[in-house]
């Protein structure tokens, strides 16, 4: 795709991969993590520029399409461009691939913002920062559309006492690690995602078909789309909470929300919505959602 650079270059490991057999969530926004810090090489904006100006750039909001499994040993390729460029924010585009088939396996529409590190307040890029960008303009190809999950989608009307009136249930419980911290000082958003993954085991619990369930029927979950809005920093030795709700289910595919807070002052930090499925481990194909789960949602 003219105006995409390559951002990224690696590999599938055993210990990223979950008890699904597929790499986890979490790590294909670390691979992406990783790519976007070379997109800001790309634009002027690196190591050395952010040491110099005090100035970084932040993820606002994720929307996420998987496309494919990718599993241990998979060699990933991240290309990256942008789609749109404003004054504070651009929307930057992402795609991963398997290299060896050229495998499309995930794509990442990214809302970033200029981020003054020492006021931690959003300012308009630097010129030459908007000259690099321009010329990595690309058009947002369909492929990387929303199908199931609309960027309007989203509740942004986020406290814990909306989740206590929609019953929304605590699926995690933890604290940022000095090393989930990135160099902008804050949680990189790969840990984001990583709690929200922690959160499915108890989703699915919830729903009525736990892990031991799912392996006792030869069935496991996946995730084939995610939104991701990020309403506030956390920083390190902040205690987190998630609190997760079912919303509906259709024939094949169940939507959920997760919101996470932080647990001491309860204020939000993200709201995620995402989609997923059960699929046969043997086949690898989806399957029906049971009639028993589907009752616990709202049915689409």
């Amino acid at each position: 795709m003219s105006g995409m650079i390559d951002t990224y270059r690696g590999y599938v490991s055993m210990q990223e991969c979950d008890e699904m057999g597929h790499m986890n969530i979490q790590h294909y926004i670390g691979k992406t993590s990783d790519a976007s810090f070379n997109y800001r090489v790309a634009i002027g904006m690196g190591f050395t520029h952010q040491r110099e100006s005090g100035l970084g750039y932040v993820a606002l909001e994720h929307h996420i399409r998987f496309h494919r499994e990718l599993r241990t040993s998979d060699l990933v390729l991240v290309r990256s461009g942008t789609i749109e460029l404003r004054d504070k924010t651009m929307r930057m585009y992402q795609e991963m691939r398997e290299i060896v088939d050229d495998r499309l396996a995930a794509t990442f529409v990214v809302d970033v913002g200029c981020l003054d590190l020492k006021t931690r307040r959003l300012v308009p890029w630097p010129a030459e920062t908007r000259a690099k960008a321009e010329v990595l303009i690309v058009p947002p190809p369909a492929h990387a559309e929303p199908r199931g999950l609309s960027r309007e989608v989203i509740d942004r009307d986020v406290s814990l006492g909306r989740a206590d009136q929609l019953g929304m249930i605590e699926s995690n419980r933890s604290v940022v690690n000095t090393w989930e911290c990135d160099t902008n000082g804050h949680m990189n958003a790969r840990f984001f995602m990583a709690r929200f993954s922690d959160a499915q085991g108890h989703m699915w619990a919830h729903a009525g078909l736990g892990r031991h369930e799912q392996a006792a029927a030869g069935l496991a979950t996946a995730t084939v789309e995610m939104r991701l809005v990020y309403f506030r920093e956390l920083m390190a030795g902040e205690t987190l909470v998630v609190r997760t709700g079912l919303v509906e289910a259709g024939e094949k595919t169940l939507r959920y929300r997760h919101w996470l807070f932080n647990a001491e002052t309860g204020e939000p930090a993200c709201a995620a919505e995402g989609l997923g499925l059960l699929f046969a481990r043997e086949t690898r194909k989806a399957v029906a959602i049971p009639d028993s789960i589907a009752a616990r949602f709202a049915r689409g």
